[in-house]
């Protein structure tokens, strides 16, 4: 796997790209207009709820289309048959993440706190750790995310996170390029995170902070499909080019 062919496949799919950036826009937008907004929160969740639906939609084209599987399933019935399971994976990795935050959270009140709320604490290590956490949090992902789409279209469980990291140990050289393109994304988002300030998610959003949206949807996609390259090449490899869906009970997504 080489990361040209990672950005001709997501250049021959650029829609793609360009959808995942107006929907993440969408709920930026719905984050600002609600504000601290109790009567907003709906709207919130509507655009939370629509943002992750049409990411799984997309993912799942990626997927397929990295998969090389011949058979097609629309970004409908990929939203329907990924959106639980994605679900729970993100929140298994916010808890790794988050934990860690708030274990970090205490130690900097219990240092330099003085006497300071536990929550403002919180706050000012997610602010500052900001950039850190997300690039965690798509590290993790990096090969948990392909494992967990093949395990959907498979009917199979499997502890994704935990075999995920695994392949950073077995495909090092592919994982580097990888983690570069992801730190790429973190240096792009940093730079506007550290720029708007402890009170920059309050702002509208403008037009560095879509450029920077729709960068970083172009380069997610990138990533996720060279790791599902590498996930399922490994994995061919290791089933003696057996078909990836031969012989499982469910081959792709409900629709």
């Amino acid at each position: 796997m080489t990361l040209r062919e990672s950005f001709s496949a997501i250049n021959t799919r650029f829609h793609l790209v360009g959808v995942y950036t107006l929907v993440e826009l969408f709920l930026r937008f719905a984050v600002h207009w609600s504000s601290d907004d109790p009567t907003g929160l709906p709207l919130v969740l509507a655009a939370f709820l629509l943002f992750f639906a049409t990411v799984c939609g997309i993912l799942g084209m990626v997927y397929q289309s990295a998969a090389g599987r011949t058979e097609s399933h629309t970004a409908v019935g990929w939203a329907i048959g990924l959106f639980l399971p994605l679900v729970w994976l993100s929140i298994k990795i916010d808890l790794i993440i988050y934990g860690m935050t708030a274990l970090a959270a205490a130690v900097y009140q219990g240092a330099w706190g003085a006497g300071a709320p536990f929550d403002k604490s919180f706050e000012k290590v997610v602010y500052w750790a900001g950039p850190f956490l997300g690039f965690g949090t798509q590290a993790l992902a990096l090969y948990s995310t392909p494992l967990c789409v093949q395990s959907r279209t498979r009917g199979e469980w499997r502890p994704n996170i935990r075999e995920g990291l695994r392949f950073f140990r077995s495909c090092p050289a592919e994982s580097r390029r990888l983690l570069l393109v992801l730190l790429l994304m973190m240096a792009i988002g940093g730079a506007l995170h550290y720029a708007q300030g402890p009170d920059g998610s309050k702002a509208p959003p403008g037009y560095p902070e879509g450029l920077v949206l729709f960068a970083n949807s172009y380069l997610a996609l990138v990533v996720f499909f060279g790791a599902t390259r590498v996930v399922l090449a490994r994995l061919t490899a290791g089933r003696s080019a057996v078909p990836l869906d031969a012989g499982t009970a469910a081959p792709g997504p409900p629709a």
